[in-house]
């Protein structure tokens, strides 16, 4: 991953294990602001509803 200040970070995970670390905060991301991705973060599919 690429930073603002062009350096890069890896994470010893795939693709899916640090996307649900990122959501799980489990992975700390730097830049990302601390409250992402909120307090009940949800996937939706295309014929979901949000409200």
């Amino acid at each position: 991953m690429r930073g603002d200040n062009g350096d890069w970070s890896e994470f010893p995970v795939g693709a899916v294990a640090f996307l649900a670390g990122v959501y799980g905060r489990t992975i700390d991301v730097g830049g990302v602001p601390g409250d992402f991705p909120g307090h009940d973060p949800q996937v939706l599919g295309l014929g979901d509803s949000t409200g």
